[in-house]
């Protein structure tokens, strides 16, 4: 099942609704109880698409695969490396990636992120599973000053929706800029962490509420975008996922 959340300009409100073939179908309220269906159908095309959840915090998930930190000379980490990102930093597919003036560097990485259907706290790996709702594409970027770097409006684009019905532990991840091959085709089965042994270690940090974001980290391949790209990345059994950069205004 696909899960997306969406406009309604009749309302002037963000919906949630079931992505059925070239339609998408509003449900009840949201998604992390009963999912209850309702008879309001549009086109999807024709439908503005956001940010597939409302996260009380986004925990970014770190040097994560082993072809990553071969890349940048980094030893295996023996715990799950992580740090937040602030939930205005959230954009929905199609929406613009601003490359703000005080960036001297702008990377992308492409990466898997859960959302967090039930609460967890001290939740051991075998309880995971069954409390996420389900996977999504984000992209991220920027090395260093990790508070500061990863936190600008705009800096952790998500979507096109969820996807409730995967096996994270086999999915192949692609990143395009203008249409060339960035992040090669990488497995997840090249994780450290697998995405329960991670986010079980997460809920022994915090409490992690329905609609958390967690991304699991990126793949090797990172580098830098600049003003006019167009980025896409490609999660095997989600779909595709597509931003452009463009200028920040001067303070």
């Amino acid at each position: 099942m696909r899960i997306a959340r969406y406009w309604d300009p009749a309302a002037n409100a963000a919906r949630y609704g079931i992505v059925e073939g070239d339609l998408i179908r509003e449900v009840v309220g949201h998604p992390y109880r009963e999912i209850i269906k309702t008879d309001n159908i549009r086109l999807l095309a024709a439908t503005q698409l956001l940010a597939p959840c409302e996260p009380t915090k986004i925990i970014a998930g770190g040097a994560n695969y082993r072809a990553h930190l071969r890349e940048v000379g980094l030893a295996l980490p023996t715990v799950p490396v992580f740090f937040l990102k602030p939930p205005t930093s959230l954009v929905g597919p199609q929406q613009a990636v601003v490359y703000p003036p005080q960036t001297q560097k702008l990377e992308y990485e492409g990466e898997l992120a859960v959302v967090v259907k039930g609460p967890m706290r001290n939740t051991p790996p075998s309880d995971v599973l069954k409390n996420l709702l389900g996977y999504i594409q984000a992209i991220g970027g920027n090395l260093l000053h990790l508070c500061h770097s990863k936190s600008f409006d705009t800096f952790c684009p998500a979507g096109p929706w969820v996807e409730t019905d995967l096996d994270a532990h086999s999915l192949d991840i692609e990143l395009r800029i203008n249409g060339e091959v960035r992040q090669p085709k990488t497995n997840t089965g090249d994780m450290i962490f697998p995405v329960e042994e991670m986010v079980s270690y997460f809920s022994r940090v915090m409490t992690l509420l329905p609609g958390d974001l967690i991304l699991t980290g990126s793949p090797p391949g990172i580098g830098g975008m600049k003003v006019g790209d167009n980025i896409e990345i490609i999660i095997e059994g989600i779909g595709t996922l597509r931003h452009t950069v463009v200028a920040g205004a001067k303070a």
